[in-house]
């Protein structure tokens, strides 16, 4: 096979399949929008067989389910499901709707799930039957190679545990295919193990503030997995120590922890407790006032635009203007914090994420569910991502009472109007 030939139409895969007892199977594709595609493709296919009894089963599951789950009621693949038995599923939809494809593929009801690869990591739901249409995977940075490990954790779906005997992986053409590429993966070591103990400003509060000295949290940063087997080696010591020293010489400017005496101030003791991405931020934010007297709304707008993926689009929905002044405000504290970090050379993270900001205001003001999505035009699933997220730093937020009790109070209550259904 070329592998890099035009590919299959879905249909005709699903069929191949079911013609050679290979289904149930999961579709592996690169992309949220060729997920959706190729599902809504076999479920349009008159010439896929229909199974009444097969069907009546995923009407009962679906029925059930969507009590507890209302959300699932109005999906647009909500019929296809149930009378095809095909489904995608990625991180683009509503984790309800995930989780009721996944009871139902371990419950032997569907033909097949068209799914990203980031699924094989997170889920699972062996089937007989696993299809590799591309040896490369497109993430944020734009398409790369396909790991022996993710490669290694697509292909051990492959089987089901008390039904199938083996489990089959097929390779289909397509133009990211290399068959070539696929079998020396599946023939690699795992690649190896990488330690996620990383230099950031509150696990350096609170290492230092239980230790109480640099000495002691360097001892613990050599511990991590990442310096086994490097003991005694003084440059790469320094190496994982730097990323340390950097940062505290940051955090001793704005002073939550002196440097010199290396002791946490009281400052620097609330900030540990913000285990949030960009704490530093939001800490200089609350000690700005921008945090003062705002609306649940404002409150909402501000900390989503924060704690969301700056590079990640929301939707196409506006702030109201009393937001955008206050983004102006934190953009001032987000420079001030910046120029601070690039002189000791810490990487900063300048940017605001105003359609972040836009959907989060509207969902804390009280739009309806269906509207944000309609309205804003953003993927489901990103949208319950950047609303649980901005709610849990809320939550973080509110911890903080000893330092901004109002604050604190209002993040609280805040945080609960954003985990509202189907948000939670």
């Amino acid at each position: 096979m070329n592998g890099r030939d035009a590919e299959i139409p879905p249909p005709k895969l699903i069929s191949t399949l079911r013609r050679h007892n290979l289904l149930p199977a999961i579709v592996f594709l690169p992309t949220r929008r060729k997920c959706d595609e190729a599902a809504q493709a076999v479920g349009a296919d008159r010439s896929q067989p229909y199974d009444a009894q097969r069907a009546d089963g995923r009407k009962t599951v679906f029925e059930e389910f969507a009590r507890e789950h209302p959300e699932i009621i109005d999906h647009k693949h909500a019929k296809m499901i149930v009378v095809s038995g095909v489904a995608a599923h990625h991180a683009g939809h509503i984790p309800s709707w995930k989780l009721l494809v996944e009871r139902m593929m371990a419950s032997g009801l569907l033909n097949a799930i068209f799914a990203t690869s980031t699924v094989a990591a997170g889920v699972d739901f062996p089937a007989r039957t696993v299809v590799i249409s591309n040896a490369d995977t497109r993430g944020n940075d734009g398409w790369r190679p396909l790991s022996a490990s993710e490669l290694q954790q697509m292909t051990g779906r492959a089987g089901r545990r008390g039904r199938d005997n083996v489990g089959f992986v097929v390779l289909v053409p397509g133009p990211f295919q290399n068959p070539r590429k696929i079998a020396e993966l599946l023939s690699s070591k795992p690649d190896p193990l990488e330690s996620k103990f990383r230099a950031t400003y509150t696990s350096l509060l609170n290492l230092l503030d239980a230790f109480g000295s640099f000495d002691h949290v360097r001892e613990i940063a050599e511990k991590s997995y990442a310096f086994r087997g490097m003991a005694g080696n003084a440059a790469m010591s320094h190496r994982l120590w730097e990323p340390f020293e950097r940062r505290a010489r940051v955090l001793d400017h704005f002073g939550y922890l002196n440097f010199e005496s290396e002791v946490v101030t009281e400052d620097g003791k609330w900030l540990a407790d913000l285990r949030i991405d960009r704490p530093l931020h939001v800490g200089e934010a609350l000690r700005d006032g921008i945090f003062d007297e705002l609306q649940p709304k404002e409150l909402a707008a501000v900390m989503a635009s924060v704690a969301s993926d700056a590079d990640r689009s929301y939707g196409e929905l506006r702030s109201s203007r009393r937001v955008i002044n206050l983004l102006d405000d934190l953009e001032q504290t987000v420079m001030t914090v910046s120029n601070v970090e690039r002189k000791h050379g810490v990487e900063a993270v300048e940017e605001l994420n105003y359609s972040a900001a836009a959907a989060a205001e509207r969902w804390t003001a009280g739009m309806e569910w269906d509207e944000l999505v309609s309205r804003s035009t953003a993927e489901p699933g990103d949208l319950v991502r950047l609303l649980s997220r901005t709610g849990e730093a809320l939550r973080q937020v509110a911890s903080l009472s000893a330092s901004n009790s109002a604050v604190a109070a209002l993040a609280r209550a805040t945080s609960a109007t954003i985990l509202r259904d189907p948000i939670r």
